[in-house]
């Protein structure tokens, strides 16, 4: 395939470095543009988790439960569902996409990169301790396997007591059951670097700089301008800025919609090693998060039922955040009082309207050289490898979707920009 020059990345989150380390698989020769360096926001201070696909179901515009309600028989709901169930499963393939090639990314990345990414493999257990939360569970259980996803367990009382001997003696009594799931972990900074460091050593360039614009000349993007009046030459753009994503695309005539959310965690050393099982405890109006890490470590978090949009791109972490999450650990593991924070991280992450979990990637539908990857949620790392692979092969081909994703890509598709009023 003939070589291409002058594709210029803009972001170094896992996102950009994906794609600049899958153009480089192909021979395809790239520039990463990012004022604050590799992995310095989001994608370095994740959880770096790739879930069991059908778990994002929920996060979709698609209820996986939605056969269970009164039935309906218009024709016009029919449509509609028959839509939203679609666009389920388009989504759905490019969360497969990207699981399924895994464990044999990592290996490849690693021998490129020269970095040990901590990769892992563990369950996630979604412990159910109200009669609501179990009904919950179990029909969603229930729904996956009626939909022909065969991996995962319901645990009873006595297996997860088996598995937590030290839960709290107060909760232990309370415990319904609990599905368990099948799950990836890497180190999110060390992974995103590794990506970069791929790239790099194939022939991409990494460069600082703050895109302030674009010059251009008829339906192409021609130029990147820097705030510090540098322009850079550009046969290709890709935008993977995040949260920035809204600002860059207005600069082009239509602003992508996005909103933004704020996710903490903390890091915390413990006497001892935590049992290698990703917790998921509901209590309340808080949904709280126990994550293994390597050695004694784990990752403690907590998501408000409401939670709080950010407007001003504040990304500035929160006591209160700190305070819930030591609160829900011990709650339900008293040891964890023992142990000691090491890190309090987090980030903002960038979503649809109405904290939708509705990804874009693909070609500005105005601009035929322009690229989009973005709204990847809480998912922007699980969803790096198959995003990379998409808009990788989608720019040595100019632009043109192969047929067999062609549905997925046009289901991902930017379209839906409005007009910059400015």
């Amino acid at each position: 395939m003939a070589m291409k020059d002058g594709v210029i990345i803009v972001g170094a989150g896992a996102a950009g470095c994906s794609v600049a380390y899958h153009l480089a698989r192909r021979g395809i020769t790239s520039q990463i543009i990012d004022r604050e360096g590799i992995a310095n926001r989001a994608s370095g201070k994740a959880w770096g988790i790739w879930s069991y696909p059908p778990e994002n179901w929920s996060s979709t515009d698609v209820d996986v439960t939605e056969d269970r309600l009164p039935m309906r028989t218009d024709t016009q709901f029919l449509g509609e569902r028959a839509q939203r169930r679609e666009y389920q499963q388009r989504v759905s393939d490019f969360y497969w996409l990207g699981y399924h090639r895994l464990p044999e990314a990592i290996r490849e990345l690693e021998e490129r990169g020269g970095i040990n990414v901590d990769y892992r493999e563990f369950p996630i257990v979604r412990i159910a301790v109200s009669e609501e939360v179990e009904k919950r569970y179990r029909e969603f259980f229930s729904a996956i396997r009626s939909a022909g996803y065969y991996e995962g367990d319901w645990l009873e009382p006595d297996e997860l007591q088996a598995i937590f001997p030290n839960i709290n003696p107060q909760i232990k009594g309370q415990i319904k059951g609990g599905l368990c799931l099948p799950n990836f972990k890497v180190e999110p900074y060390k992974y995103t670097l590794c990506l970069a460091q791929a790239a790099e050593k194939m022939g991409c360039t990494i460069r600082s700089g703050d895109v302030v614009g674009f010059g251009s000349h008829g339906s192409r993007v021609t130029s990147v301008v820097l705030a510090s009046g540098t322009e850079i030459q550009a046969t290709e753009v890709v935008l993977a800025m995040g949260p920035w994503i809204g600002q860059a695309t207005s600069w082009l005539g239509k602003e992508l919609p996005v909103q933004l959310y704020k996710s903490q965690c903390l890091r915390v050393e413990l006497p001892r090693p935590f049992p290698p099982y990703h917790i998921d405890y509901i209590s309340g109006t808080v949904e709280g998060f126990i994550v293994p890490e390597v050695g004694n470590q784990v990752l403690l978090e907590v998501e408000k039922k409401l939670p709080d949009v950010v407007t001003n791109f504040d990304s500035s972490l929160t006591e209160e955040s700190k305070l819930l999450a030591i609160e829900m650990a011990t709650n339900l593991f008293p040891e964890i009082e023992n142990g000691s924070v090491v890190e309090h991280r987090g980030d903002l992450e960038c979503w649809a309207p109405g904290l939708r979990l509705q990804p874009v990637l693909g070609r500005h539908p105005e601009w035929d050289n322009v690229y989009l990857a973005s709204r990847f949620g809480p998912c922007g790392i699980m969803l790096s490898l198959s995003a990379g692979q998409l808009m990788a092969e989608l720019i040595a081909r100019g632009g043109q979707a192969p047929y067999r994703v062609e549905k997925l890509l046009e289901t991902l598709s930017p379209v839906e920009l409005k007009e910059n009023k400015d």
